[in-house]
């Protein structure tokens, strides 16, 4: 078969105008090969092998920032094979439906989709129909900026759909770094003679003047060729020595000459000025056009007519011929993002009513690609507050309210938000409650799906409560269609219930969650048989619950094993994609080491500890809003595996590092991070006061027990048991300073509230309550008071004694401690044969070794 280059396949709908040279951001289009392809010769290389094997139908992700040139690699892998014969189709937004029908039968053929996580339920579509019998080898390259919720909800479309998807991830997100060791300085000389040709000039000579730490992304080195080229080509004689390039500025200095082509381009088009509309209006009318990407005349000269009203300077009558100079301009397609988003982020804060102007009776594709659009800004800006950051977030919040109310419209938007997310979760779950109302009725899976997804959001800003209801109607939908369908809905349904065993737990109830766990894996196990190496990543995730749901059940001993097999298969995973399993397996890890600290093994969890939080720190160093909470997690049980060590002084540094980060997410969303600032503020309190620096640690102690006290006023349920432990850790403080009086009095309270959790959940409970009972008792001894310090002592004794027969080695060591209490109450009222035969049971059990 003859060559034939990547071909798009055509839509209804005009695609964008030939780009022109006086347009000078249109020449970094990948799909114009100006500049030749350099570097990432690795990924490449594994792309065209990837696409020689022996799977008749395979998917891959290439994913990564905007800029560091996803699509040009992708380009260049369907350029390489379309000069082998293969058949390589460009699939725009749109065009799913006729993809697989434009593939002749019995030829090599490879799908590019860029922009995949904005393409809604017909990608689902094109991969389902893409896995049935066909003749000759089928490759789908995706393209996109991360694989988030999106590509989660996409891999649960059916099993078929994630046997192509499961492996499709096989490497992380490019790097920004194009060439590793080499130095960008002489990737930007190497671009200025194609920038230049392709202008019919004479190349300049260029002195890099910086780059940025880490490597220069793909486009802002090309930028920077490019812009060398037109700065000389602005002298009137040629330049003498080199020109200064700056790399992290160039960007910035190619949209000005992108401004300067535009009214250019409009004087051409004869719209500039009274024939169409003033210089001061360009700006907005570009911006529009960006957000919604307009494609026909009908809907350019309808948007030129809104917008017109809120930025003046259109002539009446003149909307036609504006909307097609902005159709043939296309900012939205023909310009990088990465390029022309600044300019769209500043008009639409300046002038806030043009976004509603672009939005109000734009139909619901340009109302999607318009959130799309702003969720994409948002996604781009750093981590942390800044005011680009807080105007796109404003911006984001605002396109999405202006979104039409339907289904798959919503839905995709909510897909590309990240998650999770400290900044975004309110607005996620605002959306995904919408998506539940737009949803069709009679619908049912599409309305199990967005049951589902409002409880996954709401989840994430702390609401399990309102949480659960939308994941228990979605169950029951989803039991129903998995007995219609199963190897549609069955492993939906496993999820399904992994989400709800989650929100149980997050609102106390352990047992409840275990069941739901145990039937997932169940089901798992289901799809397993029929489908090996399938749900492998699925079973990973339920082991790992499982775990975490016996330790809530305070069944340590249960939960180690599980844990210990979860980080060990995590570890597998992240061999093969560290980038994407890291945080998985630093989770892991982080719970294997909680759980030997529980088992007072802490020797043994220091290792998994340290490799949790050296995991973490990176992680978090490169995405802090997604990981600054799970490094916190990693310093605080750092802190206490040092602790438990006795290494006290090692100790505080990580636990106060946890307090601080805390203290910021909590700030961020109280709903979800409250607790875990609670947690934190009481083991730096119970530690400080461990060290001697117990007034210290008594006002941090104090402080988790008034945030403990605002969370039990909103979740009881949830919360009581943190409560009467935060109790407990300061009634033990006011001993060691010498009140009594003020440690009974609060651990008083801490008592009646573990009496009143062993009425319903003894086997969880008792241990603490237990504990609680010695701790009064022993105050009482203080105060003198042995008559009173008798009965908690001995009810102590005997709730230990049937502990200590079926755990001996956990807890024959607590019941020494509280049979010394019981002694020293019992010496007190002058009961000195009984003091002395708690006395000697006390040194048995120490001196003796547990069976």
């Amino acid at each position: 078969m003859g060559f034939t280059d990547v071909v798009s396949i055509s839509t209804s709908q005009p695609g964008a105008a030939v780009a022109d040279a006086g347009s000078p951001g249109r020449l970094l289009a990948p799909a114009r090969r100006i500049v030749p392809f350099v570097g990432r010769a690795a990924e490449l290389i594994s792309l065209i092998d990837w696409c020689s094997g022996p799977d008749p139908v395979a998917v891959r992700l290439i994913s990564g920032p905007r800029g560091v040139g996803k699509t040009r690699l992708a380009r260049e892998v369907a350029h390489r094979l379309a000069h082998a014969g293969w058949t390589c189709l460009d699939v725009p937004d749109g065009a799913e439906p006729a993809a697989l029908a434009a593939v002749p039968d019995g030829a090599p053929a490879l799908l590019l989709i860029d922009d995949a996580e904005t393409r809604g339920p017909a990608l689902a579509d094109l991969l389902r129909a893409a896995a049935r019998d066909r003749a000759g080898a089928l490759r789908v390259l995706l393209v996109a900026r991360g694989a988030g919720e999106w590509f989660s909800r996409l891999s649960m479309a059916d099993v078929t759909v994630r046997a192509l998807l499961e492996p499709a991830r096989a490497r992380g997100d490019l790097g920004a770094e194009v060439f590793p060791g080499q130095v960008d300085a002489r990737l930007v000389a190497a671009f200025v003679q194609p920038y230049a040709r392709a202008l019919g000039l004479a190349a300049p000579r260029v002195a890099v003047a910086s780059v940025p730490g880490g490597g220069a992304r793909m486009l802002d080195l090309q930028a920077a060729a490019l812009c060398a080229v037109l700065r000389a080509q602005a002298q009137a004689r040629a330049p003498r020595g080199a020109l200064p390039v700056d790399v992290s500025d160039a960007l910035g200095e190619l949209l000005e000459h992108e401004r300067w082509s535009w009214f250019r381009s409009a004087e051409e088009a004869g719209v500039l000025g009274e024939a169409g509309f003033l210089p001061k209006a360009m700006d907005g009318l570009v911006a529009a056009a960006t957000l919604t990407g307009v494609r026909t005349p009908d809907a350019a000269e309808n948007l030129v007519r809104r917008v017109s009203a809120v930025v003046p300077g259109v002539r009446p009558g003149a909307e036609g011929d504006v909307g097609r100079w902005l159709l043939d301009l296309d900012p939205h397609r023909a310009l990088p993002g990465r390029l022309v988003d600044p300019h769209l982020l500043a008009e639409l804060t300046d002038v806030p009513e043009l976004l509603g102007a672009c939005l109000a009776g734009a139909g619901a594709a340009a109302a999607r690609r318009a959130a799309l659009r702003a969720a994409g800004i948002v996604v781009e800006q750093p981590g942390g507050p800044s005011e680009d950051q807080g105007a796109a977030l404003d911006r984001l919040g605002a396109a999405i309210a202006a979104l039409p109310e339907e289904h798959d419209t919503l839905r995709s938007v909510s897909g590309v938000l990240p998650y999770p997310s400290l900044a975004l979760g309110e607005l996620r779950a605002e959306l995904t409650l919408r998506t539940l109302a737009a949803t069709p009725v009679g619908d049912l899976p599409s309305r199990a799906e967005a049951l589902r997804d409002v409880g996954v959001a709401l989840g994430e800003v702390g609401r399990a409560t309102d949480a659960e209801q939308y994941q228990r109607e979605a169950l029951a939908l989803f039991r129903e269609l998995a007995a219609a369908d199963p190897h549609r809905f069955r492993l939906r349904l496993a999820a399904l219930l992994v989400n709800l065993g989650t929100t149980y737990s997050d609102q106390g109830r352990p047992q409840e969650a275990l069941r739901c766990v145990e039937e997932s894996v169940d089901l798992l196990r289901l799809v397993a048989a029929d489908r090996p190496g399938v749900v492998t990543l699925d079973l990973t995730m339920a082991v790992s619950n499982l775990a975490v749901t016996f330790a809530e059940l305070g069944r340590p001993l249960a939960a180690l094993e599980p844990s210990r097999e979860a980080a060990r298969l995590w570890r597998e995973l992240s061999r093969a994609n560290p980038e994407r399993f890291a945080w998985a397996l630093a989770l892991a890890l982080m719970n294997v080491a909680r759980r030997l600290l529980e088992l007072g093994r802490a020797r043994e969890a220091h290792e998994p500890a340290a490799e949790s939080l050296e995991i973490r720190r990176r992680l978090a160093a490169a995405d802090p809003d997604e990981h600054l909470s799970g490094l916190g997690d990693s310093l605080q049980v750092m802190g206490s595996v040092l602790a438990d060590q006795g290494r006290a002084e090692e100790a505080l540094p990580y636990l106060e590092e946890a307090v601080e980060i805390r203290r910021r997410t909590a700030q961020e969303n109280p709903g979800r991070y409250l607790p875990d600032l609670a947690r934190s503020l009481q083991s730096l309190g119970t530690r400080l006061a461990d060290a001697g620096r117990r007034a210290e640690g008594l006002d941090l102690q104090q402080e988790a027990v008034e945030v403990r006290r605002r969370l039990v006023a909103d979740d009881p349920a949830r919360y009581v048991p943190d409560l009467a432990d935060a109790l407990s850790a300061v009634g033990v403080t006011h001993a060691r300073l010498g009140r009594p009086q003020d440690a009974l009095d609060v651990e008083r309270e801490a008592t009646r509230t573990w009496r009143g959790l062993v009425g319903s959940e003894p086997d969880r409970y008792r241990p603490r309550l237990a504990q609680s009972l010695t701790n009064v008792s022993s105050a009482f001894a203080v105060l003198r008071l042995g008559d009173e310090a008798v009965p908690p002592a001995c009810e102590a004794v005997a709730l230990l004694r049937e502990l200590a027969t079926d755990d001996a080695a956990r807890y024959r060591p607590r019941l020494a401690e509280a049979l010394r209490v019981l002694t020293l109450a019992l010496h007190d009222q002058e009961r000195f044969d009984e003091a002395q035969r708690a006395r000697a049971e006390a040194e048995e059990l120490v001196g003796s070794p547990a069976p």
